[in-house]
């Protein structure tokens, strides 16, 4: 019985002295300075403010502590940026919780702007790596590491150089200032023998910051499976092309300004889908022989059937799309490339119904069919997208309420995006807001698949003016190539990973071929790819979640250690004498009365 005590008793204290050495969270406390803009009466001035983040054991929780008090948004940037720089080192960030600390010395403007900062600190953190409390970032943080564009910039550089900072951060292309103002503000900076570095991803700020790099240059490889679809899907549609073309030309179409217009729209893009196949750029070759079927189809339309034929066609079509979507609804999503061949294919569907309306609503023969040839060539294209559905991949728990969520999360950084910069900058934001209304919408009816596919849009838009915000137009071609690199690298990981993102590649590859002719689509598409690239940041894997987890500071091992040795010296040195009791009280034998 003594025995069975004293081992008790041992474990009971071994384990009461490991706990004590074990420190209760992953290293001491980052630090770091937060370049900052007021808002006062006579416009903006800079500031600075004090970051500061502690990492514990917990369950992936995570605390934003401000004073004094920022916006809600200000917490949103803060989980988006945790994301982020969790999905950026592959840790498993549902072990530990975050506790964020913002201190300023006056109310400071909330918003994505501290994105960068508070990635990068993360990054450091999460990697055992030291920072540089000397060094600090300004910028967005957007999918994929791209650190994106701010406002108030020359007076938060100001602000740095009073304070002492050696090296301030920005946005790659936003320290070309233009006008005098800005110009003596960086020779003042210069004076200070401050650094003003442009810097475009998480892994250059991360490097600054600590001296150490997070990401090595991988080789893109191009998922065979969706290689083999694509260029099935390719040549199905440029095959489509050429037999509308030749039915084109066996019909007697009526010579007009619009008929010869069309010919020449729908051969030209006919052309651009030849040379798009040949080359191996599949998805561009679909999407520029969709453009030139929906031309071709506009004429054959126009001249080919009277208005009960046309209306006979809407009445068919109205059926067809029916019958697809109720196909799509019974298929069960299991992987991300069923997520994503479900959006797309699901938003095609629904373009598809809205032509058909169109041309019900239509009053002329003309209008009917080119409603109807649009939305055939659209219900055409969603049953394309669909042949990816059900294909081999790493399965998620794609549920109900983790798409609800991740709905929520995109419509709201898609909704701060917007209101930071309206904040700074008088421009129209009609599309980006369009299409977070049309996100909204399909969250209340709890389409939260189309929600989530709609805000990452919403948010690329954003994405698009934001990116180029501060950036002479002339650079926007150096711009889009450092984009286009990062979503390449991206897309790269994911492939490494098990998870191919069919939209992410897709978008890429056309950005990449549109670069050329139309930058400013090119960004766009560039950006589409960056949100909807990796969209498995937003589930746990089925068989569990990475199993990457944060590094612990070699320091706090030390300690560790040092504590394990001791606890260890204690129970043997609390065993000894327990032991020796033990013995005495065993030899005395009690007085029998």
């Amino acid at each position: 019985m003594l025995k069975a005590m004293n081992k008790t008793n041992n474990v009971v204290l071994l384990v009461f002295f490991f706990l004590i050495a074990i420190p209760f969270s992953l290293g001491e406390p980052g630090h770091m300075k937060l370049l900052a803009v007021s808002e006062t009466e006579n416009g903006y001035i800079g500031g600075t403010a004090d970051l500061y983040l502690d990492i514990k054991p917990g369950s992936g929780r995570i605390f934003l502590e401000t004073f004094p008090f920022t916006k809600v948004d200000t917490q949103m940037s803060t989980r988006f940026a945790n994301e982020i720089a969790c999905d950026y080192v592959d840790a498993d960030c549902s072990q530990h919780d975050f506790f964020y600390t913002l201190n300023a010395n006056s109310a400071i403007i909330g918003g994505p702007s501290a994105g960068a900062a508070i990635a990068t600190l993360t990054v450091a953190m999460l990697q055992g790596y030291t920072g540089d409390e000397l060094v600090a970032v300004t910028g967005t943080i957007n999918a994929g590491g791209l650190i994106g564009p701010v406002g108030g910039l020359k007076e938060k550089v100001s602000a740095g150089s009073k304070v002492g900072l050696k090296t301030i951060l920005v946005p790659k292309g936003e320290s070309l200032f233009t006008n005098e103002s800005e110009r003596k503000v960086m020779e003042a900076v210069e004076e200070k023998g401050v650094d003003v570095v442009e810097v475009y991803t998480l892994d250059e700020a991360v490097y600054h910051f600590t001296g150490k790099s997070v990401k090595k240059q991988r080789q893109l490889e191009i998922d065979m499976e969706y290689a083999e679809t694509m260029h099935s899907l390719g040549e199905q549609l440029c095959g489509r092309t050429k037999g509308l073309a030749e039915n084109v030309d066996d019909a007697k179409i009526e010579e007009s300004n619009r008929t010869v217009r069309g010919r020449e729209l729908a051969l030209n893009l006919s052309n651009k889908g030849k040379t798009a196949l040949e080359e191996g750029a599949y998805y561009a070759a679909a999407s520029y022989c969709f453009g030139a079927n929906v031309e071709y189809s506009k004429l054959l339309l126009g001249v080919e059937m009277e208005d009960e034929g046309q209306e006979g066609m809407i009445r068919e079509l109205s059926r067809e799309i029916d019958a697809f979507e109720e196909k799509i609804e019974s298929s069960p999503i299991k992987t991300i490339t069923d997520l994503e061949s479900y959006m797309i294919s699901t938003e095609r569907a629904q373009e598809a119904k809205e032509f058909v309306k169109d041309a019900g609503n239509a009053t002329s023969a003309e209008g009917k069919a080119a409603a109807l040839a649009w939305g055939n060539e659209r219900l055409y294209s969603a049953e394309s997208w669909f042949q990816f559905f059900g294909k081999a991949g790493r399965q998620y728990s794609i549920d109900e309420s983790s798409l609800a969520t991740s709905c929520a999360l995109k419509m709201a950084e898609a909704e701060e995006r917007i209101q930071y910069l309206e904040l700074f900058l008088p421009v129209a934001l009609s599309t980006a807001r369009a299409e977070l209304e049309e996100a909204e919408k399909e969250s209340d009816a709890g389409n939260y698949e189309l929600c989530l596919f709609k805000a990452s849009k919403a948010k690329a838009s954003v994405g698009v003016v934001l990116g180029v915000f501060g950036v002479k137009q002339e650079l926007y071609p150096d711009v889009l190539e450092v984009k286009l690199d990062i979503v390449k690298q991206m897309i790269a990981e994911q492939t490494e990973e098990g998870v191919f993102p069919i939209l992410g590649y897709s978008y890429y590859e056309y950005a990449s071929s549109l670069k050329q002719d139309d930058v400013l689509s090119a960004l766009l598409y560039a950006e589409y790819a960056l949100e909807l690239g990796n969209l498995d940041m937003y589930f746990s894997q089925k068989n569990g979640g990475k199993s990457s987890v944060p590094a612990i500071d070699k320091k706090m091992l030390v300690v560790f250690l040092i504590g394990a040795i001791i606890g260890g010296l204690s129970v043997l040195t609390v065993r000894r004498k327990t032991d020796g009791k033990t013995a005495a009280k065993a030899t005395i034998k009690p007085k029998r009365k």
